[in-house]
Formats: C-alpha cells, structure tokens, sequence
C-alpha cells in the first residue's frame, strides 16, 4: 500500500523548471514541507492551468493519496483515489518515469490504502497514524505507529510506517532503527530492506551502504518487480548497471498430446554443431535430463508430489551436466558463445542455483526458491553482488 508514498518522499526535491506565478511557488512550498493536503486545491488549479507538465500531476496524485488517508472507506474515499489513479494515469501519459507513478496509474480505487488488512490490537492505531502521516504531522505518526507495534509486536508495518516517518523527517539514524525492527519481525519482504536503502541513499550518501540493502530486498522477494525498483533506481544513480548472465536454453521437452507417455524434444541442429558453435553438443544432454524427468525421475525425487512440476533439482541437474561435458572437452572460453561462458563461470563460483533461481526460474521452480533462500541467503546475496549489479563503486567507499 506504502510503495509509493516512500518513493514520493525521494522525489519531492524535484524542482520545477516551469513553474510559474505564486500559486506555483506556494504549492511546491507547501508540498515539500509536507503539507499536502494544503497543497492539493492549489494542484487542481494548476494542472487545469498547465495540462502538460506531468510533474504537477505526479504531485496532484500524491497529494490525493495524502487525502484518502484521512478517509473512512466509503464513497468519499473511492472518489477520491479514483481521482488519485487518473492524476497518475495522466503524469505517466505525459512522460512521467517514476515507478511509483506507474503503481498509482494502475491502482484500483475500489481498494482501500489500509495498512493493515486483518485483525490486530494495533490495526486502528496504524491507521491513525497514516491520518497523521498523510497531513504532514510526522511526530504524531510515529508515536502511534510506536503504540501499534506495542499492542502488536509482530505488527509488520507500524515499524515500517514509523521508519517512513522518520524519513521524511530526514532523520536516517532513527529510520534505520524501526527499519530494522521491521525485517527482525519479517526478514523475508522486501519492503524495510528497500526504504532502508533509500534513506541511506537520501541522508546518508553512503551508495555501497545504500546498494546492501536493495540487494537484500530482492534476496528477500526475487519475484516482486517493487524488490528490483530500489536496485535498478540505484544503478540509474549510481551510474551501474543490473544485468544477469545470460544463459540460453533449448525448448523444453513436450508430453506428445496424441501419446501422453512419449515426450517430445526439440533441437536447433545447428546449435549443437560442435564446429559451428563450439560445445553446443552438449546441450543435447540438458534435453534429454529434463526428458528424463518427464518420466520415473521426477517420481523418483519428489514422491510426495503428486504431478510433475519443473523443480530447482531438475534444471541443477541438466545445466551442470553442460557445464561439465563442455569443461572435459578443454575448449578455449574464447571460442564459446556468450551462454556457455556465462554457465560455466556461476557454475564454477557454486551459484548455478542462484542463477536458476533468481534469473531462470519458471512459476514451478519458484516454489523452491524459499527453502532454498533458508539455508543459502548470504550465497544469493554473493550471487546478485558479483554476476547481476555491476560497477558504481563510489570513490569515497572504494
């Protein structure tokens, strides 16, 4: 619910190049005091008056979304995120790039933004500090969301919001502490590593502190696109880039639909001309591995599941026999193409796992991923820092 209030605290010290008049000048003040329900009939004048600067939409959002918080859910409050949602809608349209922009533009105003969806002792005092929140009074926000946390220990997002709250006060070392709260209650959401970053990345301007902590909230949900957003924001900043290695594999094998208990493999001839692409021979054996599963071996590990899935433990088992039968045959790396190159060096680090996890999972091999995560947190940590973030090195932190 949150995502995009914390990315709008990193973007409020954007300036406005256009701006014109006072009423301009007095909203972006009160906007970047944080006083955003002030702000919000001063925005609705001027996106009428400049319809085409998206960053006074991006903003009229914001201020919305600010509004709705103070809202008992009823019609008021979907009229008011419905206004929220076409504000975004139109800051995209007009070229807005941030990501939160593009959460807001696909929100659904029938759902309300409540911090906390089930029952809990701290549910009504979460939302009083949202109120608080939402009208600029920090303070007031953080004592609550302390007193929610209170009545709830395990209450996940009061030490989040009071983290959120104390970073819009600029305050990093206190933002730290309830952030720090929050993954101690659950280490695996993303959502504390990555504001955690954020703030570090704001207030602190250590970017190698900051780029520790996007990366631990991608360990923590690899599969969220929010968890990427604070890693790639980062490089953006940091001049680095995230690429993951690139490993390209064979289609994989089909059950024949005329005779369920033949499977199919299809093969690209030319792919596995040694001559023409030196070790692509090898790839027949990942085929004809994951064939195998098709049939007793997938039984064979898995007894206790009842239908074939694509495992972690099949496509471990197929691409490190492509590594191995290309590493016998003693070709020069130089002479292999850029996916062999890149199997053969996250095999030999011990984090062909994490690629496959991380990079090179379907929906079934993502089942695997938490137990994994479990026992090899720091691997996957190790993995994303050394074959996927590359470079932005701050001279100060070298």
């Amino acid at each position: 619910m949150r995502s995009w209030v914390v990315v709008a605290c990193l973007c409020v010290t954007v300036g406005c190049a256009s701006a014109q008049g006072d009423e301009a000048a007095k909203a972006n003040a009160l906007y970047l005091a944080g006083k955003k329900l002030e702000a919000l009939p001063l925005y609705e004048e001027i996106t009428k008056a400049q319809p085409k600067e998206y960053l006074y939409y991006e903003r009229l959002a914001d201020c919305l979304g600010a509004k709705s918080l103070q809202l008992d859910d009823g019609p008021e409050a979907v009229n008011v995120r419905t206004r929220m949602r076409d504000a975004a809608k139109r800051a995209v349209e007009l070229g807005d790039p941030k990501e939160f922009m593009k959460l807001m533009a696909n929100s659904d105003p029938a759902v309300a933004l409540d911090a906390v969806a089930g029952p809990s002792p701290g549910r009504d005092l979460v939302k009083e500090g949202e109120k608080a929140y939402g009208a600029g009074d920090y303070e007031t926000a953080i004592a609550k969301y302390a007193a929610a946390l209170e009545a709830d220990p395990h209450l996940y997002q009061a030490a989040l919001y009071a983290g959120d709250s104390a970073f819009a006060q600029k305050d990093l070392a206190t933002s730290a502490k309830w952030f720090a709260k929050a993954i101690a209650i659950d280490p695996n959401r993303e959502t504390a590593y990555r504001y955690w970053g954020d703030a570090i990345l704001r207030y602190g301007r250590k970017p190698m502190a900051a780029k520790e902590k996007f990366i631990q909230a991608v360990v923590a949900e690899p599969y969220s696109r929010l968890a990427w957003q604070g890693i790639q924001q980062w490089a953006q900043t940091e001049k680095a880039t995230i690429v993951p290695p690139r490993i390209d594999r064979p289609l994989p094998p089909q059950v024949d639909s005329k005779k369920p208990n033949t499977t199919n493999i299809t093969i690209d001839i030319g792919a596995l001309d040694d001559k023409k692409n030196p070790g692509g021979s090898a790839w027949m054996m990942y085929s004809l591995i994951r064939a195998s599963y098709r049939g007793d071996t997938f039984k064979k590990n898995f007894p206790n599941e009842g239908e074939y899935r694509h495992t972690l433990k099949e496509e471990d088992a197929a691409l490190s026999v492509v590594a191995s039968s290309v590493k016998e045959k003693k070709i020069k790396p130089s002479k292999l193409d850029e996916g062999l190159r890149n199997l053969i060096a996250v095999n030999d680090a011990g984090m062909l796992d994490c690629w496959i996890l991380v990079n090179g999972a379907d929906k079934d091999i993502a089942q695997d991923y938490p137990a994994y995560m479990k026992e090899h947190r720091q691997l996957l940590f190790d993995y994303l820092d050394r074959f996927v973030v590359h470079g932005g090195v701050s001279p100060a932190e070298q």
